[in-house]
């Protein structure tokens, strides 16, 4: 799909690179953007890209597994509160052969992933309400808003006055769809250049300059670094330091 902030960032790489469409395509200009993308989600790890996933609370006993948000990149915490309000951290994560062995001793708040899914001990029981905080991946770069009934439902659209910039009238029942703005996309509208050096990376290895796709490789990875490194000096500045000290008897 195309749109206006996605087209102008396909436009950028090309300039970029000093090639027009007839080099570099919108299609390959799209796959660069996309592994630059995958890089950032792989290695970032920092707040924006964090988020906390409810699951409905469990209405049978003994489940093992459950099913991962399609976004996930990384698990941060995985949790359980029970019907009395206790909440159990798995901690533990093992490996998916040695969760699986019947000869492993698993603790209490062990799992491992697998496929799809996150399988764990000890098996739910009636009420237990899960939570997954993680590291995600964005919607794509070129997707937008659908006001429909279902979207508005589940919270994903926001009411406007009419005649606001941005208002939208749903007639209820007629099964039209209105598409309100670009979704926002932290990579793209605060952090071009990560996008843009790392696409310009794939871009310089297809046209055969692998000077040049170093290059740009080494400013992306330094810039995801610069990014980890603030966010893990920000953790330290925010935290409290308690220190104690022990005096020992002079004889």
């Amino acid at each position: 799909m195309s749109t206006p902030k996605y087209n102008a960032l396909v436009s950028k790489v090309r300039d970029w690179a000093n090639r027009d469409s007839s080099i570099l395509s919108d299609s390959l200009v799209s796959d660069f953007l996309d592994y630059s993308a995958d890089l950032c989600y792989r290695e970032l790890r920092i707040p924006p890209l964090e988020h906390t996933y409810h699951y409905p609370a469990a209405t049978t006993a003994g489940d093992v597994e459950i099913q991962i948000p399609p976004d996930l990149a990384e698990v941060i915490m995985f949790s359980v509160k029970d019907s009395a309000g206790n909440i159990t951290v798995f901690d533990s994560k093992l490996d998916m052969r040695s969760f699986n062995d019947q000869y492993t001793t698993m603790g209490t708040g062990s799992f491992t992933r697998k496929g799809n899914k996150i399988q764990f001990y000890p098996a739910s029981a009636v009420g237990d309400v899960y939570e997954m905080h993680y590291y995600r991946r964005l919607f794509d770069m070129d997707a937008v808003y659908v006001v429909n009934q279902l979207n508005i439902d589940a919270g994903n659209t926001t009411d406007a006055s009419v005649g606001d910039t941005g208002a939208f009238e749903f007639p209820i029942g007629s099964g039209t769809y209105y598409t309100g703005n670009e979704v926002y996309n932290w990579l793209r509208d605060d952090n071009e250049r990560l996008l843009l050096w790392g696409a310009l990376q794939y871009a310089h290895e297809y046209l055969g300059s692998e000077e040049q796709s170093n290059k740009f490789m080494q400013k992306q990875l330094m810039g995801i670094e610069e990014l980890n490194r603030e966010e893990k000096r920000r953790r330290v500045l925010g935290a409290s330091n308690r220190v104690t000290y022990e005096v020992s008897e002079q004889f």
